[in-house]
């Protein structure tokens, strides 16, 4: 049986393919990617890497032939209707390739919102996926625990950490929805189910406060910050309009509780628990001599 994996060059995929050669012969799995040549040394290991764009179908279907289980790993590309259209055409491919199980990871909170490209790419992705006639199984995600280590590295430098307070959010680690995924992906069944990858504990950013705090073995005190003045902390970076939208969107969505959710899902297709905040300040503060000795 083939195993097939979107995006592989990239962070997801990378770690997806890390968790599914743990747990599968490298001959059965295949890469798709549109950066092959970044993928050379697992083709001396015995995997297959397939070029395949997103930004070009005609080329997908080809690189999907063969494969019965597949990953769609969501495209990082934000403008407006862009991933839809990347994603319902990869579905598309998939099916007329003959893939008989199609898993793709979306976003926990998934929903029609044309004022959200994020939730609502998602949400498109996951109807197109349902309605395909292919096997499918969907892994929705919660925000990204990564995204918190440059904040805690600026908190241990300044002594306080900002942030808009707002609701709590289950804060999950790439690698453990990776580890998730390839337990989908490595495994019989999981048909017709939504998953839900989050961290052990929803958090509130107070609550992250005190985790760098605790890591780092020294206080770090809360400082709220306005809409506005992240509003004007991320217009001063110079993004795009539409970058600038999605990220204001999304984090407005998580103050409103979108990401409250905390379920075993990871330990249940991963093997092992999800790692908490705590623990991962406790790691990656470690690794960047930032946590207490």
């Amino acid at each position: 049986m083939k195993l097939g994996i979107t995006g592989a060059a990239g962070q997801m995929g990378a770690a997806l393919l890390r968790d599914t050669l743990a747990r599968v012969p490298a001959s059965s799995v295949v890469a798709v990617t549109r950066s092959p040549e970044k993928l050379e040394r697992l083709s001396t290991q015995g995997v297959e890497v397939r070029a395949g764009d997103f930004n070009q179908p005609a080329s997908l279907e080809a690189a999907f032939r063969g494969i019965e289980r597949l990953v769609i790993v969501p495209t990082p590309d934000l403008q407006p209707g862009l991933r839809r259209q990347q994603q319902s055409a990869a579905i598309r491919a998939a099916v007329a390739a003959g893939v008989r199980h199609v898993i793709y990871i979306s976003t926990v909170s998934a929903r029609p919102d044309p004022n959200n490209e994020l939730f609502d790419s998602h949400f498109a992705t996951e109807q197109a996926l349902i309605q395909s006639g292919a096997r499918w199984t969907i892994l929705r995600m919660s925000i990204y625990m990564d995204t918190l280590l440059d904040p805690a590295k600026r908190a241990l430098a300044s002594g306080s950490y900002a942030a808009v307070p707002g609701a709590p959010a289950a804060y999950v680690l790439r690698e453990d929805i990776a580890a998730a995924a390839a337990g989908i992906l490595a495994a019989p069944g999981h048909e017709g189910i939504t998953y839900h990858a989050t961290g052990p504990v929803s958090v509130t950013q107070e609550q992250i406060a005190e985790a760098v705090s605790q890591a780092a073995g020294k206080k770090i005190s809360f400082s709220p910050m306005s809409e506005a003045q992240q509003r004007a902390g991320l217009e001063a970076a110079g993004l795009p309009p539409f970058i600038l939208n999605a990220i204001l969107g999304f984090q407005a969505t998580l103050r409103a509780g979108a990401f409250d959710l905390v379920t075993a899902d990871v330990a249940r297709l991963a093997g092992r628990p999800a790692s908490s905040p705590a623990e991962f300040f406790a790691r990656a503060l470690a690794a960047s001599g930032g946590a207490r000795a």
